[in-house]
């Protein structure tokens, strides 16, 4: 399984070039809170690489390969779950450097602090977008699938501001009510029990989609 991450990440060489360009670009003029770009520049960065890998073995039949190995499909759908993290980790350090490059070189006025809640709102983000693009993506390929994930991927900065205009919502105040009322250890773990069921979820379906696909 880690071949197959490494696979994706020596094979993405020009990507993870682009996708720092882009960190630079979304820093040094992008007028926003720290905080939000940030966000915007790790879900960008992880949606370039998974889908540009995804794109790759498409585009060079990676699955008939894979399938002659004695790989299970497990495995295959596995990696390509856990690439979600590596990719995020890699999207995090990138930014991380390259604010501290750019603080050092006085080339971006912004203080690009990172805090802990910012690092979870961004996987919670990634973890959503990609639990519903691979169930999609393994059952119908990349093809059929590249619209889904640039409706996911957009839609969720169009609807990001529309769901915190509905903070006054009764249900919205239920559940702000409840969480202030917890320690913020229990609060990550709810979170981080709720991103887990839903991968699992996520991956169950992908499983079983990939292994009826024939290659």
């Amino acid at each position: 399984m880690f071949q197959l991450i490494l696979k994706d990440i020596l094979l993405l060489k020009k990507i993870f070039l682009f996708a720092a360009a882009y960190i630079i670009v979304m820093m040094m003029f992008l007028k926003e809170d720290s905080a939000v770009v940030f966000f915007v520049s790790v879900i960008a960065v992880t949606y370039m690489l998974i889908l540009s890998a995804c794109a790759h073995d498409d585009k060079n039949k990676a699955d008939i390969l894979l399938n002659s190995f004695p790989l299970t499909r497990r495995t295959v759908v596995m990696a390509r779950y856990c690439s979600i993290f590596v990719f995020s980790v890699t999207a995090i350090m990138y930014y991380l450097v390259i604010a501290h490059i750019l603080q050092m070189t006085g080339l971006s006025a912004q203080a690009h602090s990172v805090s802990l809640e910012n690092v979870a709102a961004a996987l919670c983000a990634v973890i959503f977008i990609n639990s519903v693009y691979f169930p999609v993506f393994f059952k119908f390929g990349y093809i059929h699938s590249r619209l889904v994930g640039f409706i996911l991927f957009f839609g969720t900065f169009a609807l990001a501001p529309a769901f915190f205009e509905q903070a006054d919502h009764p249900l919205v105040q239920d559940v702000i009510h409840y969480f202030s009322h917890l320690s913020e250890g229990k609060e990550m773990a709810i979170v981080a029990a709720v991103m887990m069921l839903l991968l699992a979820v996520s991956f169950f379906f992908s499983l079983q989609f990939y292994r009826k696909r024939e290659f």
